[in-house]
């Protein structure tokens, strides 16, 4: 196999792996600060501490193989990876519901594992309206972050990776934090209510502070990971050898 479509399959390996586990870590949150500054030093209310959901300590990921992958495929590959982890996704969805619903077998007793069965469902059942506003949201930043990072490149003229990999991140990800955090918790809730839903409806108030206090953190994360995006780059450059990673950058972007 080529190395240019092996590079491909590894990388649409880890590209859909990461997604499928920013989904399944989704439900849990957790409580850090960025370097002792809190939402407070910002100006976003009283807490001392950021809360987030686990799953965007893997989503960073998907930013250096979305960026990788347009520099030497193109931007039409990364639209197609895009569908495709949306896909397997969704694929997944009946098999995880299946898992929860299938009672755990306590072999001490011979019955059913009640506490293994509550911990399945605690872990890995999130809200419909949750899975949804994030398959959305991800979709539409994916989108922006590809046509910013093509406009980028072209007016720097391929030079300046940083600027066209931080740039297409930084808008994307604003999008889809605010998408993902609306959608979820209020033009979802309010359009089920309508039909006889009971969900909680957040307040535009909380909805904007908590996706600003989201979008700080994977702000924060894009510009450290910098350094790694230059190493997998220069590895690549590396493996492929430098006249066929140009002759993959040049075919991918004309």
């Amino acid at each position: 196999m080529p190395r240019r479509q092996l590079l491909l399959l590894i990388l649409c390996g880890f590209f859909v792996g990461f997604f499928v586990a920013v989904e399944l870590l989704g439900a849990k949150l957790f409580q850090f600060t960025l370097l002792g500054l809190s939402p407070s030093s910002f100006g976003l209310g009283e807490a001392d501490v950021f809360v987030a959901t686990t799953g965007i300590i893997a989503f960073p990921l998907t930013f250096i193989i979305t960026d990788i992958v347009n520099e030497y495929y193109g931007k039409r590959t990364v639209r197609t990876l895009t569908f495709l982890a949306i896909a397997v996704n969704l694929a997944l969805i009946p098999v995880v519901q299946s898992a929860m619903a299938v009672n755990a077998h306590d072999f001490a007793t011979g019955g059913v594992d009640k506490q293994t069965n509550a911990a399945f469902i605690t872990a890995l059942g999130q809200s419909w309206a949750i899975v949804i506003a994030s398959l959305c949201a991800f979709a539409v930043g994916q989108l922006v972050d590809v046509a910013v990072f093509a406009w980028l490149r072209a007016r720097t003229g391929g030079r300046m990776l940083w600027l066209r990999a931080q740039g297409s991140t930084v808008v994307s990800q604003l999008i889809d934090t605010f998408i993902v955090i609306f959608f979820a918790f209020i033009l979802i809730p309010l359009i089920a209510n309508l039909f006889g839903g009971n969900l909680g409806v957040w307040s535009v108030g909380l909805a904007f502070t908590v996706s600003l206090t989201n979008y700080i953190y994977k702000f924060a994360i894009a510009v450290a990971i910098t350094p790694l995006l230059y190493a997998v780059h220069w590895a690549i450059d590396a493996w492929l050898g430098k006249d066929e990673a140009a002759r993959a950058i040049a075919e991918a972007h004309g």
